[in-house]
């Protein structure tokens, strides 16, 4: 049951019977969207008939991106590949752990920016906004990865010591020895 992602030079990758259980699609809706339509293309394409595809993170994720705006806002993504085209670049320039808290916002179906946690949506654009963490719950679970949201620690902790001043040695406000 549990997903093994393959490595591809450095980048880990999962077939598409693995890409099925992440994103609920269908076999049928995923070879549609990925092959015969060309919305989404995996990262690697399957070399010839009986093998997989291969996904990376960031497909993955547009792929549940995806669901999620045909689902839920009913869009045609025949008509929007631009679009996805545009997300996917959008994505496949960051850090899984940089894109917690963030949000992809979707603007007149021409063009989308990723918001972080302390940007806001232009006032006077309308968006559809796609909440990211729980897609990169799911991914982070489908790819086994240990927990993404911990940051690594950037240097070792050292102790502080103190000086502890000796009561010989404090001074008075007018600098002369108590």
């Amino acid at each position: 049951m549990g997903i093994k992602p393959v490595l591809e030079g450095d980048v880990q990758l999962i077939k598409s019977r693995d890409v099925l259980r992440l994103t609920g699609l269908t076999a049928d809706q995923l070879r549609e969207w990925t092959v015969r339509r060309g919305l989404i293309r995996p990262d690697f394409p399957a070399q010839k008939r009986g093998s997989e595809a291969k996904f990376s993170w960031q497909t993955v994720l547009l792929l549940r991106l995806a669901m999620v705006l045909r689902a839920q806002f009913h869009v045609e993504l025949q008509a929007h590949r631009e679009l996805l085209a545009a997300a996917r670049e959008l994505l496949g320039g960051q850090s899984f752990p940089a894109l917690w808290g963030f949000t992809l916002a979707v603007y007149d179906f021409q063009r989308c920016q990723l918001v972080g946690p302390r940007m806001m949506v232009p006032p006077d654009d309308d968006a559809i906004l796609l909440r990211l963490d729980r897609h990169l719950d799911a991914l982070s679970r489908g790819f086994d990865l240990a927990d993404p949201t911990t940051q690594f620690p950037l240097f070792p902790v050292v102790g502080l010591q103190t000086r502890q001043e000796e009561p010989s040695r404090r001074y008075s406000s007018k600098g002369a020895s108590s």
